[in-house]
């Protein structure tokens, strides 16, 4: 029996895995890897913390380069309802996105 036939779970779900998966590094104990379902990988806890870290910081630089000049000045107007959210919303799914295209993605049985 090779190592590639032993059937590989899930860290998140513990559910048996099919093609594809993921394989992202476990930050806890290194040269570790954790695998993963595409809808597992989108909402562990790991990767929803370092997409929001990303999206604070890029979020708020860019809403003070955007915005800034109004908020400041205290003229908010109507646009600024969708434009803040969005502001965050935007690095955030670009960083999410980041994630799961580096996580190593296996199609072969």
């Amino acid at each position: 029996m090779n190592v590639s036939d032993i059937k590989k779970s899930c860290y998140q779900c513990r559910k048996t895995l099919e093609v594809p998966y993921y394989v992202s590094m476990n930050l806890s104990r290194p040269g570790e890897e954790n695998f993963y379902h595409l809808k597992c990988i989108l909402i562990s806890s790991t990767m929803v913390r370092r997409s929001a870290k990303a999206s604070v910081i890029v979020g708020t630089l860019l809403l003070a380069l955007n915005q800034g000049d109004f908020i400041i000045t205290g003229e908010f107007y109507r646009a600024m309802i969708w434009k803040i959210p969005l502001t965050y919303l935007v690095p955030f799914c670009v960083a999410s996105w980041g994630s799961v295209t580096n996580a190593r993605r296996f199609n072969r049985s």
